[in-house]
């Protein structure tokens, strides 16, 4: 058994094998012999490894019923990888579970094949992998599957027999289509009997099916793989994945293949120059970034639309599975503005395309375009009464209906239960940054009588907003939400900001409207903390959303203000951060690093960095990296997984 007190704990859950939303595997604690590895919705998969030395059989991943255990003796993590060791009888293997994600390549991005990397010393083994049938489906369905052999190495594959594309269109399932992959040396699909005559494994069993690949070389690696053969309905259009949208998984697979050596130094190129970018952050802020990057892109899926332009889909994990939120790519934002602000202009797209459609009737930006993996019109805010409300309503495997199909004249959404403010000044301000990020004036330019009107919804009602839902409305709705007001300011200035760089006359009327917003914003500050809201309620709320106004370089705030405000929070600080206002004790990480990026006081950061990295190596949910917890038990509320946690990148910005 592994010694427990010899591996300390870093984060909540450990990422092995992350590609997409439906292509995430973790391990839910530091013993990977002693617990099932889950996918990211916490539900437990049959995804094992054995270790043979001589007749002796040992487990080191999956607690195999019926198999000692290996020893787990090291742990670690980096950027793309978790580092196992373990002892197995006289051999020592070291384990390297890596998921090439680097946002700067997006053909390695979406490549759908992952490596198990593998080193022995010691007596001779042969170790094994071993994946069941339970992660084709959520439920027990039949499969299909078999052996292909290719140039370097055989490929075994299965998938369900029927497959139900598109099927599952809710927040916590996986695919129920599409093919997995495991290649190697010696990869079989066989039944249980067929298993326990190759491995000795006595407990499985005859009827289930499973993948399994070995390898006895000293050092070597598996990969796993899989093909959704059609990743999203992007408003009528079946699209491929980005990678697959011109190569079969085989290809894939080969190129994975030969280009090993290749991509595993790319790899420690950007670990090395991020852990470089995050050292004088200190060595909480490392954690953070090494626990959010592979969930925050993994969270994504990579395609392009029929004119050959990037779409860069984010799944609402754990919230309620919609796609493109416009209100999750804000907060993710950062980490892709850093490295790939083509990235930032994908998660737009959609949005753009939506709200141009006749469904879409508004003077203000849609929240999102669907639900995963169906773009098929807003779903957040839908009538629940009358005629239109069965076209929302998901009973078992229903999908929705096409939305974005629908004429003008129909009444789809409630206006009361939408996020009007929030979403117009999250476009404004992501069109602008990634205007600012690289030059490219591209999507403000296709795109600019659309951000004129939510620029003019925000000027008619930014500064006092009614009573309206924001992304932060977990102790309820307000009006006159302050932070709200900071956010419609900056979202103004950043209009401003995109119209400079064309030369627009009007730039100078739009930045007089943020610098009067912020103007009363500023008076209402006098000497204290801004309030909750405009009618001075409640001491004090994270505003966060000053956050852009500084990466922008706006200038519409004084950074006296900052601090004060920092100072502000630091008083209502508990064991795992400051919560979001006096009103509850819950927090969100995204929000507290952006927080962290207003000060220029190295200790008022380190204490803001310090409660996070406390909340991963403490929090009570061993789930992937939640943003919504309690700052006081550790205690997550629901989310989990979700995309935002690219927002943690923002110090270096």
């Amino acid at each position: 058994m592994a010694k427990e007190n010899t591996i300390k704990r870093s984060l909540p859950a450990y990422p092995l094998f992350v590609k997409d939303p439906y292509f995430s595997f973790w391990a839910k604690t530091e013993f990977l012999p002693q617990e099932r590895p889950i996918f990211w919705t916490g539900t437990e998969k049959q995804l094992y490894g054995f270790i043979k030395t001589g007749e002796k059989l040992y487990c080191f991943m999956g607690n195999a019923e019926g198999v000692e255990q290996a020893e787990e003796t090291d742990l670690a993590v980096t950027a793309f990888s978790t580092d196992y060791a373990f002892r197995a009888g006289g051999a020592e293997v070291k384990v390297r579970f890596v998921s090439p994600l680097p946002p700067d390549g997006l053909a390695l991005l979406s490549c759908p094949v992952c490596y198990m990397e593998l080193e022995t010393a010691g007596e001779p083994c042969e170790v094994m992998l071993v994946f069941g049938q339970d992660i084709c489906s959520n439920r027990n369905a039949p499969v299909r599957g078999g052996t292909v052999k290719t140039a370097n190495f055989e490929t075994a594959f299965f998938g369900l027999k029927q497959q139900l594309l598109f099927s599952e269109d809710n927040d916590c399932v996986g695919a129920e289509w599409g093919y997995w992959y495991l290649a190697g040396e010696r990869a079989r699909f066989v039944s249980g009997g067929e298993l326990n005559a190759l491995i000795g494994w006595a407990h499985a069993n005859g009827e289930e099916r499973f993948l399994f690949a070995s390898t006895s070389a000293r050092k070597d690696f598996l990969m796993f793989a899989f093909d959704d053969t059609a990743s999203v309905d992007y408003f009528g259009d079946v699209l491929k994945g980005y990678y697959l949208s011109d190569h079969t998984i085989f290809e894939a697979l080969e190129e994975t293949y030969r280009s090993h050596d290749e991509i595993a130094e790319r790899l420690t190129r950007f670990g090395e120059d991020l852990s470089a970018r995050a050292e004088k952050f200190g060595e909480e802020y490392g954690n953070i970034l090494t626990a959010s990057l592979r969930q925050a892109v993994g969270a994504h899926k990579l395609v392009r639309d029929r004119n050959g332009k990037v779409l860069f889909l984010s799944k609402e994990c754990g919230s309620n599975g919609c796609i493109a939120t416009v209100d999750i790519s804000y907060p993710s934002a950062p980490l892709f503005l850093l490295y790939n602000p083509e990235l930032v202009r994908g998660m737009l797209r959609p949005v753009f395309k939506f709200a141009a459609m006749p469904a879409w009737k508004y003077d203000f930006a849609p929240h999102d375009v669907g639900t995963y993996p169906h773009c098929c019109g807003q779903v957040y805010g839908r009538r629940t009464d009358g005629d239109f409300a069965s076209l929302f309503v998901l009973d078992g495997r229903e999908t929705h209906y096409p939305i974005q199909d629908l004429p003008v004249s129909e009444d789809l959404f409630d206006a009361d239960r939408m996020m009007p403010v929030e979403e117009c000044a999250n476009m404004l301000i992501l069109t602008a940054a990634c205007q600012k990020a690289d030059g490219d004036r591209s999507l403000a330019e296709e795109n600019l009588s659309t951000l004129r009107l939510w620029a003019d919804y925000l000027v008619k009602h930014g500064l006092h907003p009614e009573s309206q839902l924001c992304t932060d409305d977990f102790s309820g709705r307000l009006s006159n939400n302050v932070n709200l007001a900071v956010k419609a300011a900056v979202g103004i200035g950043s209009f401003a900001q995109i119209l400079n760089a064309f030369n627009d006359p009007d730039a100078a009327w739009y930045r007089g409207k943020a610098e009067e917003y912020a103007s009363e914003i500023m008076r209402l500050a006098k000497e204290g903390p801004l309030p909750l809201t405009w009618d001075g309620d409640g001491a004090y709320s994270l505003k966060y959303n000053f956050a852009f106004d500084k990466i922008l370089s706006l200038g519409l705030f004084p950074q006296e203000l900052f601090e004060r405000e920092v100072d502000s929070y630091l008083a209502w600080e508990n064991d795992y951060g400051i919560p979001l206002d006096q009103r509850a004790a819950f927090t969100k990480s995204d929000w507290l690093l952006w927080t962290a990026s207003l000060t220029e006081v190295p200790e008022k950061r380190r204490r803001l960095l310090g409660s996070v990295d406390r909340f991963l190596r403490e929090g009570k949910t061993r789930l992937p990296f939640s943003d919504w917890y309690d700052s006081m038990t550790g205690s997550i509320f629901e989310f989990r997984n979700r995309a935002v946690q690219g927002g943690c990148f923002i110090l270096l910005l």
